[in-house]
């Protein structure tokens, strides 16, 4: 979406646009993508995993909805932190890891994030 960034804009729940930039068959929505920030909304069926990837350049901060988000992370991906709904997690930049629903329920979640360049590249799997 085209945005003044000089004026206050609002993008309603249903003009919001199939999102770019996001992990391979991942599906998701955006509300905004210009220079330097992204924010999109993301829905992963329970059990559900995006496959490995990064952000590059890119921190991402998350709020979490309804579900549980589980990033993997790390060697062997083996690392792994939950944020549940209301939390609010942070990925730093060019960290390897998966997105996971790991409730119950469908996992809907905000994100946000801010940088430079390519939004999301995959990889193979974790170091």
């Amino acid at each position: 979406m085209s945005v003044d960034q000089d004026a206050p804009s609002v993008v309603r729940s249903g003009a919001r646009q199939p999102a770019d930039g996001l992990p391979r068959g991942v599906v998701g929505e955006q509300a905004f993508h210009h220079a330097g920030a992204w924010v999109g909304f993301l829905r992963l069926e329970p059990g559900a995993s995006s496959p490995w990837h990064h952000h590059g350049e890119f921190g991402s901060y998350v709020h979490v909805s309804t579900g549980v988000l589980r990033w993997e992370y790390g060697k062997d991906g083996l690392g792994g932190i939950e944020i549940g709904a209301g939390d609010v997690g942070y990925m730093p930049a060019w960290v390897i890891h998966r997105d996971v629903s790991a409730g119950d329920e469908d996992l809907h979640m905000i994100l946000f994030r801010a940088g430079r360049g390519e939004l999301t590249i995959n990889v193979d799997g974790p170091e």
